[in-house]
């Protein structure tokens, strides 16, 4: 048998050449990526690991995604493109900022993926996997954000609304950052941050700090010097 015969042979004993098949091992390292990430960090989630759980070959993470650093970006961005069609979904609903909240929520409580990748490597710095985090995440965040809060609070101001949509995001997202403060100090359980009266209370704070917030007519920096008026909000 000729050498390119047998290269041939390897090729497709390895490396699917029926495009389905490639999409659907793709999608199963994928899966088990995303499964590995829920129960442990990236850093100590091994290619064995991966393929053993996804049932491909683990030469197929550097064929199809150069190394495992490949496949967790790829991770990332099909998380994101899920989690902002989510987001627009969202605006359309009868209150948005509310469905906002729970949504956040529910995909935080029940996805520990999605909380690890906040939680550990990717807000490190100097890595690529930080980045691209950043760049699918924060940052979509900080553009769509805003523009729901001046939509749905009255808030014209842009940096304003910058500053609630932060305060906001932060508001959600803290107590499962600081997991083990929130549980021990706080004596707050994972089960309560789960249920309906937490959304509830997160939403009443927010919509109340909104109000307060914009109800000045005018307000004072920290050198006693006047500023421009502030718009008055209509949050009823």
């Amino acid at each position: 048998m000729s050498n390119t015969n047998l290269s041939n042979k390897n090729l497709s004993r390895g490396r699917p050449i029926n495009p389905e098949k490639q999409v659907e091992q793709k999608n199963k390292l994928l899966d088990a990526a995303f499964e590995l990430l829920s129960e442990k960090s990236y850093a100590d989630i091994t290619l064995r690991e991966l393929a053993t759980l996804s049932g491909v070959n683990s030469a197929m993470v550097s064929y199809y995604f150069s190394n495992k650093e490949g496949l967790f970006i790829a991770l990332i961005d099909r998380m994101s493109k899920k989690h902002f069609l989510s987001m627009k979904e969202i605006s359309h609903t009868k209150n948005p900022i509310k469905t906002f909240i729970v949504s956040i929520l529910k995909i935080l409580s029940s996805n520990g993926s999605f909380a690890r990748l906040i939680h550990a490597e990717f807000s490190a710095k100097d890595s690529e996997l930080s980045d691209i985090f950043i760049e699918r995440f924060p940052k979509k965040m900080a553009v769509f954000l805003p523009q729901l809060i001046k939509k749905e609070t009255g808030i014209l101001d842009d940096k304003k609304a910058k500053y609630v949509a932060f305060s906001l995001i932060n508001m959600i997202i803290t107590p499962f950052i600081n997991k083990s403060i929130r549980k021990d100090a706080w004596q707050i359980t994972d089960e309560e941050i789960q249920d309906d009266f937490w959304a509830e209370h997160i939403y009443q704070q927010f919509m109340f700090g909104c109000a307060k917030s914009t109800i000045t007519t005018h307000h004072t920096d920290l050198n006693g010097e006047n500023h421009d008026p502030i718009e008055k909000s209509n949050i009823s």
